[in-house]
């Protein structure tokens, strides 16, 4: 793919940060779009009705252990991407929310209201950001 010069996606459970780092080396600016939930007990369900309705099948047991990966994949993400996007799609039929947004590894946007998963994955960046949300404009 690198060696073709032309631009590509890749989907996957977890980010794959050799690939970002050659793709960067390789002169590719890279974005990472990654989309969870608040429990992977919800993605089982979903999973479910999916293939209940004649949708892709998934092993139910790896559900769980792929989610934990994925949220240990998520702030190595942050320092390899050129741009990584965070979604949420907890709330089901609502479609996805932004709820953070790192540039070259800094937090540059996040929701006033973010969801659990994050602030566990990224709590002190988000301790950070809220700290600096509060603080009054300086006077002239």
């Amino acid at each position: 793919m690198l060696r073709e010069r032309r631009s590509f996606v890749v989907e996957d459970l977890t980010v794959d940060t050799e690939l970002l780092e050659s793709a960067r080396q390789a002169g590719y600016t890279t974005k990472v779009l990654f989309i969870s939930t608040e429990d992977p007990t919800l993605n089982v369900g979903r999973v479910l009705v999916r293939m209940s309705r004649g949708g892709q099948a998934v092993p139910l047991g790896t559900i769980p252990e792929s989610y934990e990966e994925a949220m240990k994949s998520l702030p190595e993400a942050r320092r390899h991407a050129d741009d990584l996007l965070v979604y949420d799609n907890t709330e089901n039929g609502r479609g996805h929310r932004l709820v953070a947004r790192f540039i070259a590894g800094e937090l540059v946007k996040t929701t006033q209201t973010p969801p659990d998963w994050l602030k566990e994955v990224f709590g002190r960046e988000l301790r950070s950001e809220a700290r600096e949300r509060e603080k009054p404009p300086r006077g002239r």
